[in-house]
């Protein structure tokens, strides 16, 4: 009876560490993607001007943009759509710098997004180290 509870407490362990790992590595491969989808706009991203078409508010409050720009490639327009602000950086009509990615891997985005601080992986910093504590954590028997 005793051997079975332990193997009980064993299977939860192994468990507890498949999600905790899970979840890191989702974590550390959304984040990542997020980074070479900065680093795409930062490397090959070609500056345009964007005229703002449409503003929408959402349930929550926030402001969302619609956005259209000229591909300079092939001439074609191209709308986009910049979301989460509190007021509209743009009123309709107005023009702002924009970067779109003419292999198309990035969506395009306002160069007002793009700071440094968007290329940083924050959420990684705690994913990686949460990761290898738990493999530790679990190697060892704790």
């Amino acid at each position: 009876m005793a051997g079975s509870f332990s193997s009980e407490v064993g299977a939860l362990s192994v468990w507890a560490y498949v999600v905790i790992s899970a979840a890191c590595v989702g974590v550390l491969l959304w984040d990542l993607r997020g980074v070479r989808i900065y680093r795409a706009l930062r490397v090959r991203g070609v500056p345009v001007k964007a005229r703002c078409v449409g503003i929408e508010k959402d349930k929550s409050g926030q402001y969302a943009i619609k956005l259209n720009y000229t591909n300079v490639q092939d001439g074609r327009v191209y709308q986009f759509k910049e979301s989460n602000y509190k007021n509209p950086p743009l009123g309709i009509g107005e023009e702002s710098d924009a970067l779109y990615d003419p292999a198309g891997y990035a969506p395009a985005s306002l160069v007002s997004r793009h700071t440094l601080t968007g290329a940083f992986p924050y959420p990684s910093c705690v994913a990686l180290p949460l990761l290898v504590a738990a493999t530790i954590a679990f190697a060892g028997g704790i």
